[in-house]
């Protein structure tokens, strides 16, 4: 399985633009907020967790992932 780089930032100020709690984000995306949590913490997830994210924070799945100078 292969894993995409998120970034946490991107994650939480978008988060954070719209208002929105852990837990309402992972509601709209469709799953559970241990999940969603597990996500922000390790910064990686499956292609299908990050449209899901993405489609929750009604953004492009590309402006979640990680630029290679956050690394």
């Amino acid at each position: 399985m292969i894993y995409l780089k998120i970034s946490r930032l991107k994650l939480d100020a978008l988060q954070a633009e719209q208002g929105l709690t852990c837990g309402q984000v992972a509601e709209k995306a469709g799953m559970s907020r241990q999940n969603f949590s597990t996500v922000r913490t390790r910064g990686t997830c499956t292609a299908v967790t990050l449209g899901k994210i993405a489609r929750a924070l009604g953004v492009p799945a590309e402006s979640l992932l990680e630029d290679r100078k956050e690394e």
